[in-house]
């Protein structure tokens, strides 16, 4: 069974939990802000197994392998103080399985080996493994081996399905190069899905998908942050990877879900600083909300696209998101290869392309669809000869959008004019974005944190976007109601 964003959030206690998440985790990393309804622990108040007898010398290894062997709800008793459990081995699971480990265990490769290993069938989505509240530090994927198989430092799912609530992932990688080697930190390999709630992910690294890969499988995000990781490879795939900084992301039609993310300070060698999303047949969905991707970056200097999100033959949706800050030669912000894209109260600001241009948004096969009540100012095309800062590339429908203060050194907003819309500003004059937008300057201010979920441009009282939007979202990026009509961009004058 696919459990997309809204499956996921419509289950109360996904997988029989009756405890709220209690704010606990493992190390000294506390839970990402919830700006997002989330499952709920999973209640081990009697666990079918505990590792330990209260003394931190009785919390082995071994001790773990044989629980995990048996399945079922597994609990560690090492004493009051946080403990790490460093592993020879991967801990092996093959039944349904809840490891709890209490806010005080860290799991541990040593810098040599993976963690955890769920061995199932690529063609099953059972068992389920459920971790939550744990540190999984220095895991360590094999060099040798399948592409595939050589992902995961930490976890590595073979089939089979895969839950995280409230666990820390630091320094854990996969090898440095090759193609479809992914995922430093967790690598989902088919089966059924992948689901991440209350997580950090910081300094992993893999050829592909710094933090996490998913290869044939669903991926659900919730409330999480991925600082730091870095997608090591070169030349993209097909070639020797560097796809994803922080997330890696290759399939079919299989959904893509996050809600509350934040994705920043990401690298990638190749394509997509931030998060790297391919549908190979076109069927495949990616869904964002309420979630930030600033920051990030292509580090090839003479190539490299997408500095935040390389998204690539989807049915694409993002509310209530800012794009800011991203860098790579070709395109700065997002990259849209796709076919139908709906974006409301999306904010996509100060993004920077190097060598090419779309400094904020690159348009691939003319994609249709609407992006409503957006704001794309503060991007820049810096190469000589380049034709659109805001905007490269035709397709989409712009609705009560704001394109303002974009450069480039020549036509700096966009490269083409699109008919349709209404209620539009671009500042300044030049080449048009749209069919007779409103020219004059929207007074923005800074991008900074205006009090939601993510940072915003806001103008001023007096602004001339006031007033000039109709069929307004019913709330703004802030998540204040908008009157009708309405301002135009992702956030209500003030």
């Amino acid at each position: 069974m696919r459990l997309g964003l809204i499956s996921v959030l419509a289950c109360v206690a996904c997988g029989g939990s009756s405890g709220e998440p209690d704010g606990s985790m493992a190390g000294d990393a506390a839970v990402p802000v919830a700006r997002c309804e989330r499952p709920a622990l999973h209640d081990v108040s009697a666990p079918t197994a505990t590792v330990g007898d209260g003394t931190p010398a009785s919390c082995t290894a071994a001790a773990l392998q044989q629980a995990a062997s048996a399945g079922g709800t597994i609990v560690f008793s090492c004493g009051a103080a946080p403990l790490t459990i460093t592993v020879a081995a991967p801990i092996t699971f093959t039944k349904e399985t809840v490891l709890d480990g209490g806010g005080l265990v860290t799991l541990s490769g040593g810098g040599t080996t993976r963690i955890l290993y769920l061995d199932s069938d690529y063609n099953t989505p059972t068992p389920r493994l459920v971790v939550q509240r744990l540190t999984f530090k220095s895991g360590r994927s094999p060099a040798a081996g399948a592409d595939t198989a050589q992902g995961g430092g930490a976890i590595y799912r073979d089939g089979g399905s895969l839950t995280v609530l409230d666990s820390a992932f630091d320094d854990n990688h996969a090898p440095a190069t090759g193609q479809d080697v992914a995922g430093g930190a967790i690598y989902g390999f088919g089966g059924g899905d992948t689901i991440i709630v209350g997580s950090t992910f910081t300094s992993n690294g893999a050829s592909d998908g710094g933090a996490l890969g998913s290869l044939n499988g669903d991926l659900t995000v919730i409330n999480s942050t991925f600082t730091g990781n870095a997608a090591t490879g070169t030349g993209g795939n097909p070639g020797n990877g560097g796809c994803g900084g922080a997330l890696y992301m290759d399939g079919r039609d299989e959904a893509t879900s996050l809600c509350g993310v934040t994705i920043r300070g990401n690298t990638a060698g190749a394509i997509g600083g931030g998060f790297f999303r391919v549908s190979n047949d076109h069927t495949g969905s990616f869904a964002m909300d309420r979630s930030t991707v600033d920051d990030n970056r292509v580090t090839s200097t003479t190539d490299g696209n997408a500095g935040g999100l390389y998204l690539e033959g989807l049915t694409l949706a993002i509310t209530s998101s800012t794009i800011s800050r991203n860098q790579a030669f070709y395109n700065g912000g997002i990259w849209i290869n796709t076919c139908q894209v709906e974006m409301t109260n999306v904010t996509i600001a100060e993004n920077t392309a190097t060598g090419s241009n779309g400094g904020g948004v690159w348009l691939g096969h003319t994609p249709t669809g609407t992006m409503r009540n957006c704001t794309i100012a503060n991007n820049h095309a810096t190469a000589m000869g380049q034709v659109a800062g805001g905007i490269f590339g035709g397709g989409l429908t712009l609705v009560n959008t704001i394109v303002a203060n974009n450069t480039a050194m020549y036509t700096p907003t966009c490269d083409v004019a699109r008919t349709g819309g209404s209620g539009n500003l671009q500042w300044p004059a030049g080449s048009a974005c749209t069919t007779a937008p409103l020219v004059a300057d929207p007074m923005l201010g800074t991008l900074a944190d205006h009090g939601g979920d993510a940072e915003t441009l806001v103008p001023a009282a007096t602004s001339p976007a006031r007033g000039i939007g109709t069929g307004c979202p019913p709330t703004d990026q802030l998540g204040k109601p908008r009157p009708e009509p309405c301002t135009a961009g992702a956030v209500e004058a003030q």
